[in-house]
C-alpha cells in the first residue's frame, strides 16, 4: 500500500445480525457477540429477583440475597471463589437494590483465555449458593452500620421523608425509617434467604450477554450445557405497580450540627424506561438539571445566584414508574431562597421549553456518550443487556442515534410538561434549621 493511503474502513455489521442468540427450553435467553479487538470478555445479565418480588416491609431481603450469592456454594467457599477469580484478574458481581425494583444485576469480566472459568463460577454461584450463616451475620452487622451512617446524612434523610409522603407503605419506592430498616435487617435469618432464592431464582427470567474475543457457538453450547437442567422458576411476568397521586406538601427534618442541608423535590411519575416518551423526556431534563455545571438549574441557582453547592434533576424510570426528583444541597440559611429559585427556573423551563441550541447539544451529548460506551466489551454487553431487558430488541443499538436525532423540540417540551408540575411537588428538607 502506498504511504499516506489508508485502507477503506470496513462497514460494521449491524448488531441484530452480529449477535448470536439461543433460547433454552427452560426460558433462559443467551446472547453472544464476537469482538476480537482485544483479548478480553465481558458478561452482563439479569433475572427477576429484585425488591418488587420481596414481601412488603421486607424489600431488603432481595438485595441481601443477591449480595450473599457469592459467599459460598456447594463446591467452594467464598475465599476459594475469590482466589480463583483474583488470581486471573477476573471479576464477578451480583447485586440488587431499589434503583431497579425488578432485576438482579449480573456482571463479569476476564481475559478471554479465562472465559470458561468465569462462566463456570458464575453459573455455579447462581445455581448452588448455600448462604453460610456466619457470612450473613457479618453482612447484617455491616448493613446496620451502613444504615446508621446513612441516617446522619442530610440527603438520605430528606429523600426518605419525601418518599414516605409520596409512596404508601408496601410500595417498592416507599422508604421506611432507619430504625425500621435496622429491625428488618436484624430479623433476617438464613432460612429467609434460602426461601426467597427458591421462590425467585430460576432460568425462566435469566438473560446473559457475553461479548469479547471468543467463539460464539462454543460459548452458547457451554452455557446451554451449564444451564439446561436449571428449573425455570417463576413466571417472567412483572406485576403492575400503581402510581400514587401527587402529595404536595413540605416537611423539615431537623438534624443538629450540620454545616449543609439537603432539599428533595419529588413528584410521582408514570414514565418507564420502555415508554416511547422516555428519550424525549430525559433529553428535556438533561437541559434542565442533569448537570450541576451546565444545566439551566446549575447555571442559575449554583453559578449565578450562588445558592447551592450542587443541584440535579432526574426521572427514576425502569420497568417500574418511579419519581421525578430534584435534589439541592445548600447552606441552611439559603434553603428558602434556593427552593424559590429552583421552582421559578423549572416554571420558566416549562413555559419556554428547550432552546434549539440546547436540543442540539443534548442530542449530541446523548448520542456521543452512547457511542463512547460501545468502545469497550463491557459497554457493549451492558447496552445489549439493557436493550433486551426492556424489550427493545438487538436492533435498538443500531437505531439509537437516529431515534435521538428524530426528537423535536415540540416532542421534548410536550412530554416533559405532561410529567412535571411544580405545584404537585413534595418538598422535604433535612439539616440544621
Amino acid at each position: 500500500m502506498r504511504a499516506g493511503v489508508s485502507a477503506p474502513a470496513r462497514e460494521r455489521v449491524p448488531f441484530a445480525e452480529a449477535v448470536r442468540s439461543r433460547k433454552l427450553e427452560n426460558g433462559a435467553r443467551l446472547f453472544v457477540l464476537e469482538n476480537h479487538f482485544n483479548p478480553t470478555v465481558a458478561v452482563s445479565g439479569s433475572l427477576h429477583g429484585g425488591p418488587l418480588f420481596a414481601p412488603p416491609g421486607r424489600r431488603l431481603l432481595a438485595s441481601v440475597t443477591a449480595g450473599e450469592l457469592a459467599k459460598g456454594t456447594e463446591l467452594r467457599t467464598k475465599l476459594q471463589i475469590a482466589e480463583d477469580l483474583e488470581s486471573r484478574g477476573a471479576s464477578l458481581s451480583f447485586s440488587s437494590d431499589s434503583s431497579d425494583p425488578v432485576g438482579v444485576d449480573i456482571a463479569g469480566a476476564a481475559l478471554s483465555r479465562d472465559v470458561e472459568l468465569l462462566l463456570d463460577r458464575m453459573i455455579e454461584i447462581l445455581r448452588t449458593p448455600i448462604f453460610p450463616a456466619d457470612e450473613l451475620e457479618k453482612e447484617k452487622k455491616r448493613l446496620v452500620g451502613s444504615i446508621r451512617q446513612q441516617q446522619d446524612q442530610t440527603g438520605v434523610r430528606a429523600y426518605e421523608a419525601a418518599a414516605r409522603r409520596v409512596y404508601p407503605p408496601g410500595h417498592p419506592f416507599h422508604r421506611r425509617t432507619g430504625e425500621e430498616r435496622i429491625a428488618s435487617v436484624e430479623a433476617l435469618a438464613r432460612e429467609d434467604l434460602v426461601a426467597f432464592y427458591r421462590e425467585r431464582y430460576g432460568a425462566g427470567t435469566l438473560q446473559f450477554v457475553v461479548v469479547g474475543d471468543i467463539a460464539a457457538d462454543r460459548i452458547l453450547d457451554g452455557l446451554e450445557k451449564r444451564l439446561a437442567s436449571w428449573a425455570a422458576g417463576p413466571s417472567p411476568e412483572i406485576p403492575a405497580v400503581p402510581v400514587p397521586e401527587a402529595c404536595p406538601a413540605r416537611e423539615t427534618v431537623v438534624m443538629p450540627d450540620k454545616a449543609s442541608a439537603d432539599v428533595i423535590l419529588v413528584e410521582p411519575s408514570t414514565l418507564t424506561r420502555s415508554d416511547p416518551a422516555y428519550l424525549a423526556c430525559t433529553l428535556a431534563n438533561s437541559a434542565l438539571g442533569q448537570s450541576a455545571l451546565t444545566s439551566r438549574l446549575g447555571v442559575r441557582v449554583r453559578d449565578t445566584e450562588g445558592l447551592t453547592y450542587g443541584i440535579h434533576s432526574s426521572f427514576h424510570a425502569t420497568h417500574v414508574p418511579g419519581p421525578f426528583v430534584v435534589s439541592v444541597t445548600v447552606k441552611p440559611e439559603s434553603r428558602d431562597a434556593a427552593v424559590a429559585s429552583t421552582l421559578d427556573e423549572i416554571g420558566r423551563f416549562l413555559s419556554t421549553g428547550l432552546t434549539p441550541k440546547e436540543l442540539e447539544e443534548e442530542k449530541s451529548s446523548r448520542t456521543g456518550k452512547f457511542l463512547v460506551d460501545l468502545a469497550s466489551n463491557s459497554g457493549i454487553a451492558q447496552a445489549l443487556d439493557a436493550a433486551i431487558y426492556y424489550g427493545f430488541g438487538l436492533e435498538y443499538l443500531d437505531r439509537f442515534p437516529s431515534l435521538v436525532e428524530s426528537i423535536t423540540k415540540e416532542d421534548a417540551d410536550a412530554e416533559f410538561r405532561k410529567r412535571v408540575h411544580p405545584d404537585r411537588f413534595t418538598i422535604a428538607s433535612a439539616g440544621s434549621f
